[in-house]
């Protein structure tokens, strides 16, 4: 690969980067019980709607999903492909218990 092709990947990588992080910050701007499983350099992060930062971050994504469930205040869970787009969007779950 000659040099020229190099920078011109290496500034593509950038600029594909940069537009990942407008999408998750775009999706992000609401303050709502939606969590994010979003990838990140370290593995997989787990985003409250609206955050910069992460509440937990795994090396895989059925790790990510795990910190995610046990989140209390999420009311969905949005798990996110490599790329940025929606995989699956799913409400959670909850169990009711009584005491009698």
């Amino acid at each position: 690969m000659t040099k020229v092709k190099k920078q011109t990947a290496i500034r593509k990588s950038a600029e594909n980067r940069r537009k990942l992080t407008e999408k998750f910050s775009e999706a992000a701007s609401t303050n709502s019980g939606r969590i994010h499983i979003v990838p990140s350099k370290d593995g997989w992060s787990v985003k409250k709607e609206g955050a910069k930062r992460s509440i937990a971050v795994r090396p895989t994504k059925e790790g990510a999903l795990s910190a995610a469930k046990a989140v209390k205040s999420a009311e969905r869970i949005i798990i996110h492909k490599k790329d940025g787009t929606i995989q699956k969007n799913t409400e959670k779950k909850y169990k009711k218990y009584t005491n009698f």
